[in-house]
């Protein structure tokens, strides 16, 4: 035990025996039996392990470097191997569900270059003895499940409330105890190690993005070949020519598949193809909401190049590291003279590159006001209901009480799904992918619940007109003692309609 403990900490060792318990009790159950049978083929599939190959190849690179710079060591395997496991893992699945462009990307960093990393990075630097971390984890995931129950139903709202409370005494114990520790033996925080264990992670991801980024640019381009049309021979010339058009600009392949049926889908060769290529060429460059913004974002990132470039040099020509060998890292230079004049030139070209950087930057923000204040504009009828539902939306919508249902959800919800259908006819070319991705969404959404409920025109019902409606499809939907179709369907598709309200008062926050 204390070998193991010398290896890993209390935490870990924890986690790894209630796992291995987990997986223990599951192979000799049927439900667990049938989900590694369903789940593994699928995670050992043939495409699957081509990523894996991949990615262990350029992470070994990306390891080998870092060892090579003096970074990384055998003691900090152990937390490699966990950010493969607990990072890299869920980041592979979110990438295929989520990456359709730049933004996915920045945000990632974002994320996790954020204060709450570091806040979390301190929580979790002190354990608790071995005994009391094994029986923290069941009491956590009994906790959790009861929590994600209570959640479910307003009956429970108390309970849940109770539980809100607790977690709340339980995170500032571990706060106290946390800063208990790091006044009481800071050294053992504030050290070169320490700092390693920290920046780690966050070497990795950014190391890593090529691969991701890869394999978000591999699985779209999938979605655009699997519609390819036509012979064989023409499928192949189809592909490439559609490679061609797009490249590896991840931004451009999600337009490709957002807009099929402008391009492949009216394609079966590739002469076809050119021309409606050329077509949907002007479409992207008619479009406002995604041009808008291009010339402040390329001087910002031109002057970010030239920052770098001069501080490169500077450094470069005042040490003792020379240019023979500057590839290779072993290098010297000793013409003064030279370093004199190369020290100036890149000075001011560092001083003019920063005040035009600060000027762009500045520059980049009134345009995004401008085009943020034309969006407010345009969609100022859809903004102005969505800002409405999402202060009418409530954790447990009244699914039970049609008249509540009717005013606070159903009225609305018919508008902003003509609000939806007009918005994205009339400013497509006004609106980002990514802003149009999510209207289409709550268009889709919307849509969904209006067939759910199954009328057309929610204007000519009254309150006690519509309470009469919804009883009466209650009362004729199939049901059991617990669950009746109709009411669950509608509570269903309110959630995702909810999920999507705030989605939307997030993307929009500047022009709402």
């Amino acid at each position: 035990m204390d070998a193991l403990q010398n290896v890993f900490n209390n935490r870990e060792i924890a986690l790894g025996c209630w796992v291995i318990i987990a997986i223990i009790i599951s192979l000799f159950t049927k439900a667990g039996r049938s989900f590694f049978e369903s789940v593994l083929p699928i995670v050992f599939s043939r495409k699957f392990v081509v990523f894996y190959i991949v990615f262990l190849s350029f992470f070994s690179l990306t390891v080998l470097y870092l060892n090579h710079a003096g970074f990384w060591d055998l003691s900090l395997l152990k937390n490699t191997l966990f950010w493969i496991i607990l990072i890299f893992i869920p980041l592979f699945v979110k990438t295929i569900e989520n990456a359709k462009d730049g933004r996915f990307f920045v945000k990632l960093i974002k994320d996790n270059l954020a204060f709450i990393v570091i806040i979390e990075f301190v929580l979790n630097f002190w354990k608790f003895n071995l005994v009391v971390e094994i029986l923290i984890f069941p009491i956590a995931l009994l906790l959790g499940g009861v929590y994600v129950v209570a959640s479910r139903e307003e009956k429970n709202v108390i309970f849940k409330k109770n539980l809100d409370g607790l977690f709340v005494i339980f995170g500032i114990v571990v706060i106290i105890f946390t800063f208990y520790n790091l006044i009481q033996r800071p050294e053992e925080i504030l050290n070169i190690k320490t700092l390693k264990v920290f920046l780690l992670p966050i070497l990795l991801l950014v190391m890593n993005l090529p691969v991701v980024y890869g394999l978000a640019l591999y699985n779209t381009y999938e979605q655009v070949f699997v519609r390819v049309k036509g012979e064989p021979k023409e499928r192949q010339k189809i592909k490439r020519l559609l490679f061609r058009f797009a490249g590896i600009n991840l931004t451009k392949v999600t337009s490709l598949k957002n807009n099929l049926v402008r391009t492949t889908d009216l394609s079966r060769t590739a002469e076809e193809l050119k021309l409606h290529l050329r077509e949907f060429e002007k479409y992207l460059n008619t479009r406002i909401g995604d041009n808008y913004m291009k010339r402040p974002r390329f001087y910002i990132l031109s002057f970010i190049l030239m920052i770098i470039i001069c501080l490169s040099g500077i450094i470069a020509s005042n040490s003792t590291v020379g240019l023979k060998d500057l590839v290779t890292f072993n290098f010297v230079l000793d013409i003064e003279k030279m370093k004199q004049i190369v020290t100036y030139v890149l000075s001011t070209g560092l001083a003019i590159s920063i005040c035009f950087l600060i000027y762009f930057i500045g520059f980049r923000k009134r345009k995004y006001e401008e085009i943020s204040q034309i969006k407010k504009f345009a969609l100022h009828d859809l903004l102005l209901f969505i800002k409405y539902q999402n202060r009418m939306l409530r954790d447990f919508p009244p699914v039970e009480d049609p008249q509540k249902l009717f005013v606070q959800y159903i009225l609305i919800i018919y508008d902003i799904n003509r609000e939806c259908d007009k918005a994205i006819v009339t400013y497509d070319n006004l609106l980002t992918n990514w802003e149009l991705e999510t209207l289409k969404r709550l268009q889709t959404y919307t849509a969904l619940l209006i067939s759910t409920i199954g009328i057309d025109d929610i204007e000519s019902y009254s309150v006690e007109e519509f309470v009469i409606f919804f009883n009466d499809k209650k009362t004729a939907a199939i049901q059991n003692e617990k669950i009746n179709i109709f009411t669950s369907d509608i509570e269903r598709d309110i959630k995702k309609y909810s999920e999507q309200i705030k989605l939307c008062m997030e993307m929009f926050k500047v022009s709402i």
